[in-house]
């Protein structure tokens, strides 16, 4: 029986954990980018749809055909709009996002919160790496404020 302060016992127990850990990640969900992040302008030139909006309501629904090999299920937030920015946000108020999950570039839809969405192409699906951001929790903090009014100035 191995000492709990054995090298082999440290060592089988770091690699069960790594073990434990790298079993939490799916090659479906893994959030990954070969370029370098992207910066604001970039963001929103590819974006055609840039808006603040407050989330009203978020539920489980069955996942579409084209997402049921990654997931059973997706989220669809409903949202209140509060500023637009750019473009023309989805007439039903709806989004659409993965689960929030380890990995998969989804943000955590929070109902009651409030957040930056980019769409691109009208695509109701979200994440991070199109320059969505949030939740926002106090929408006049600083780092909001000169986030929204960068954006607000690329749009003119």
């Amino acid at each position: 029986m191995l000492s709990p302060t054995s090298t082999k016992a440290r060592f089988a127990l770091a690699v069960g954990w790594a073990a434990l850990s790298l079993a939490q990640i799916s090659p479906a969900t893994a959030c990954s980018s070969m370029s370098p992040p992207s910066t604001e302008e970039e963001l929103f030139s590819r974006a055609s749809v840039v808006f603040v909006a407050h989330l009203t309501s978020v539920r489980e629904i069955d996942a579409p055909d084209d997402m049921k090999a990654a997931y059973k299920q997706i989220i669809e937030a409903s949202v209140q709009t509060i500023e637009v920015i750019k473009g023309k946000p989805p007439e039903d108020g709806k989004l659409r996002s993965g689960p929030f999950g380890y990995g998969n570039c989804t943000l955590p839809l929070l109902a009651g919160a409030d957040y930056i969405f980019f769409l691109q192409d009208q695509n109701p699906y979200i994440t991070f790496l199109t320059g969505s951001a949030g939740p926002i929790l106090n929408r006049q903090g600083t780092e909001v404020r000169k986030r929204l009014e960068k954006l607000r100035s690329l749009a003119k």
